[in-house]
């Protein structure tokens, strides 16, 4: 059996370029069956030819920082031993590469396993120390995958264990780094040598004709690229280099909206696209040249989405598929490429240098993400809501939702993301009740269904009302794709307010939903206030939740019954935060109200949302007219007074 499906004759003959001297009698060499001889020239060649002081630069000062680490990190794969999304395995003396040990049968653990972390611990592992022993069991593992795992001929990028093109394209960053580190180790034969460059020529190969799109695409163009860029020597190195930069110009385009977002929409997958991104600079200044300005251009418009999402932790909110995300870190890179950037300078530092940007409170027009803040402090107010399009992929089922910081504390969460299974938890954190928005009937939010995104609509704008003034922050957006699985035609609209500076009253936030059926039945309406595990008490209607430093959220509604659930699994699971362990874990049980109430045609409820420090809630009630055309509030403060308000 051939170690790889591109046979040595084949390489030899057509993957070379034979206007390279060195390389040319190669394929004289294969067609004569001397492959051992080809192997030899050809191993000789590369050795000479690439140059790991330049491209591991620095590398290993950086690794003795961590040393002791490094070399435990490498010590587990050594002994067979491999972590995959968090579950640990341990093979015996053969690795099957397409092993799944986990429970329920989680298909990450496999795909994310060759990726081949472990293979970079085990060479940064040598860079330090110089014991063989690393690269002598990295060939027999590489060769052992080479065989086992054999290019797909014309398989979807989505397709087979160990060829998705998204992990083809990952691990171009760790092969690359291997391929520098053991360069020269009397340890890696010719043979093994060969075999992953013709392993290297087919992962060029599979980028370069079965890419997909999405933050895919931009993975899969980065790892052509590596190649295109560092293995000159294949004939289409040329070729798939410039095809990798075509793409990655034309995707900032294609998938990122004029505010910066990219097209899915969450936090997480957003970075990843800049990472990458990131990466393709380093490696075109790590061989000596200049980036082409789309990048820069591409990546200043992407690292916008940072300063403008970011809590007063100066941490990015959960959105989508996408946890929480530290725009101080991401912004530290920025700050190589734009060093005079102030805002980029300012969350770099955490706020040790540079200058806040100069807006507080803002709307990304065409993403939908809208952001209340009462100034760019730690202990300032600050809340999300989502009036965002359904975008590309990694949706959950929550437009309107929101959230809350406020005195150094997240007060409104909401359940986040989990890992991709078919797990209850994985259903929550998809599903409208793990979000801090609405149901109806008991039914979630349906948009998934019959949608279908369209190229135009990265061009189009949000469909959201937004005003901020001295006194008040206000923004509008509805959600009208039905309900459940016959899509039940209920409109639902938030207005939502940040009151800073309202006479008589402390700053505050306030939900005000409207409701309005399409038919004369009776339905009932659920909103969801998920809070942190702190105590709550109920008082007057009203729920109080604080910390044990005395800060504390206040959720006061007009209309409507109010309950708590903690921690329930049945009949659905509610009030949660998603625990990542290993296994069928115990997630975290949160307080979460239901307040729940019936109407006719339509109905309006108001929410007011007060957080408060010093363990002293400054609000008691709030009273409102049900009737969906009325547009004031009445808010009893703790102290008796009470203060009326207009929408």
């Amino acid at each position: 059996m051939e170690n790889t499906r591109l046979t040595d004759r084949k390489f030899f003959t057509e993957c070379l370029d034979r206007s390279i001297p060195d390389l040319a009698p190669l394929a004289a060499l294969a067609e004569a069956g001397e492959i051992a001889e080809a192997q030899r020239r050809f191993a000789a060649y590369v050795r000479r030819t690439l140059d790991p002081a330049v491209y591991l630069a620095g590398e290993k000062a950086a690794l003795e920082k961590n040393a002791d680490r490094v070399l435990e990190a490498a010590a587990r794969p050594m002994k067979h031993h491999f972590i995959s999304c968090r579950v640990p395995y341990t093979f015996g003396e053969v690795i099957d590469w397409e092993f799944n040990p986990t429970y329920n049968g989680y298909k990450e653990w496999p795909w994310q396993l060759n990726r081949h972390p472990e293979w970079r611990a085990m060479a940064e592992a040598y860079l330090l120390s110089g014991d063989e022993a690393y690269p002598a069991e990295w060939s027999r593992q590489f060769m052992s995958w080479a065989r086992q795992a054999q290019v797909p001929e014309n398989a979807s990028g989505f397709a087979t264990v160990c060829w998705r093109t998204i992990e083809a394209g990952i691990r171009m960053q760790t092969w690359m780094y291997v391929l520098h580190a053991y360069l020269r180790s009397p340890s890696v034969s010719d043979e093994v040598l060969t075999v992953f460059c013709k392993s290297f020529w087919e992962h060029g190969w599979r980028l370069r004709n079965f890419c997909t799109s999405h933050n895919w695409l931009i993975m899969e163009m980065h790892g052509l690229a590596r190649i295109g860029m560092f293995l000159p020597f294949f004939a289409e190195s040329a070729e798939w280099l410039a095809y990798a930069h075509r793409r990655l110009e034309g995707e900032i385009d294609t998938q990122i909206y004029p505010d910066g977002m990219q097209y899915e929409l969450t936090t997480g997958y957003h970075h990843v696209c800049v990472a990458n991104y990131e990466d393709v600079v380093r490696m075109i200044r790590r061989a000596g040249q200049k980036e082409p300005e789309y990048l820069r251009r591409g990546l200043m418009k992407m690292y916008a989405m940072y300063p403008k999402l970011a809590a007063p932790d100066l941490m990015d909110p959960t959105m989508n598929d996408g946890g929480r995300l530290n725009a101080a870190s991401a912004l530290r890179r920025a700050t190589e490429l734009y060093p005079d950037a102030e805002a980029f300078r300012y969350f770099a530092s955490r706020r040790a240098e540079g200058a806040p940007p100069a807006y507080r409170s803002i709307l990304m027009e065409y993403g939908g993400a809208v952001i209340f803040r009462s100034s760019w402090e730690p202990d300032a107010l600050w809340a999300y809501m989502d009036a965002s399009p359904f975008g590309k992929a990694h949706q959950h089922e929550d437009k309107l939702n929101v959230q809350i910081w406020a005195f150094g504390h997240e007060l409104l969460p909401e359940a986040g993301t989990f890992d991709y299974d078919t797990s209850e938890m994985r259903r929550y954190v998809l599903s409208t009740r793990g979000h801090n928005t609405a149901r109806i009937d008991g039914m979630d939010q349906n948009r998934r269904d019959g949608y279908a995104w369209k190229e135009e609509d990265i061009r189009k704008k949000a469909d959201v009302f937004f005003e901020t003034t001295d006194t008040r922050d206000v923004a509008e957006a509805s959600y009208t794709e039905g309900y459940g699985p016959q899509k039940l035609a209920v409109t639902h609209t938030r207005r939502w307010l940040f009151l800073k500076a309202e006479a008589g009253l402390p700053p505050m936030f306030v939900a005000v939903d409207r409701f309005a059926s399409s038919d004369d039945a009776r339905h009932r309406y659920e909103l969801i206030w998920h809070l942190h595990d702190n105590p709550a008490t109920v008082a007057d209607g009203a729920v109080h939740s604080a910390y044990e430093d005395g800060v504390g959220l206040t959720v006061a509604r007009s209309d409507g019954g109010v309950q708590l659930w903690r921690g329930v699994k049945a009949p659905e699971f509610q009030g949660w935060l998603p625990r990542h362990g290993v296994g069928d874990v115990e997630h975290f049980p949160i307080p979460t109200i239901l307040n729940t109430g019936y109407f006719t045609g339509a109905r309006r409820v108001v929410t007011v949302l007060c957080p408060y420090d010093g363990g002293a809630p400054r609000v008691a009630a709030v009273t409102a007219s049900p009737d969906a055309a009325e547009t004031t509030f009445t808010v009893r403060l703790a102290d008796g007074r009470e203060v009326t308000v207009s929408e």
